[in-house]
């Protein structure tokens, strides 16, 4: 069905529940979504493979926190926060759908539905965003519009990544 996808297994991060039978609800809705995301969208798959980093989710209405970790082969769920990692907050709810792709981000923060805290690492929270995002064509919605919302959201993202890129090479005389 499809061309080669001969190596493609290398590049899938295995999932991992880092507290195991006692991870809170959360966690586990998480540790699902990924493995799935990661199974089905080779995309996905492969950006989660180069990231390295952790991200904290927090629904502050439960006062729960889950901290998602990034190292290559294997994405670690953990429940608990990791002091200075980039965190995303919100209502679980809006976590949820987030998650689920009913939510974008940049909508979700721009009305206030999410907060981001400790922004240093832009690049990782956007990885994380399309990592633990279902495509919105898995509900059967991927217009045209969604279809230019994907590349422009993605050109975005390129764009502040190779800023940031820039600002921190420091320049060379000739």
């Amino acid at each position: 069905m499809g061309g080669d996808r001969s190596g493609e297994a290398d590049t899938v991060p295995s999932v991992r529940l880092s507290d195991g039978d006692d991870a809170s609800g959360m966690a586990v809705m998480l540790a699902d979504l990924l493995a799935d995301n990661l199974r089905d969208y080779p995309a996905r798959s492969r950006v989660a493979h180069l990231v390295r980093g952790s991200v904290v989710m927090t629904a502050a209405d439960r006062d729960r926190s889950v901290t998602v970790t990034f190292a290559g082969r294997e994405v670690s769920i953990a429940d608990g926060s990791l002091d200075g990692a980039p965190r995303m907050v919100g209502e679980w709810l809006d976590l949820a759908q987030l998650c689920s792709g009913r939510l974008s981000p940049i909508k979700a923060v721009t009305g206030r539905r999410l907060t981001v805290h400790n922004i240093g690492r832009v690049d990782l929270l956007a990885a994380a965003g399309y990592v633990m995002s279902v495509p919105a064509s898995y509900y059967g919605e991927a217009t045209r519009w969604t279809l230019e919302r994907i590349v422009l959201t993605l050109a975005l993202v390129a764009f502040v990544v190779a800023l940031i890129l820039g600002i921190r090479r420091p320049c060379r005389a000739s």
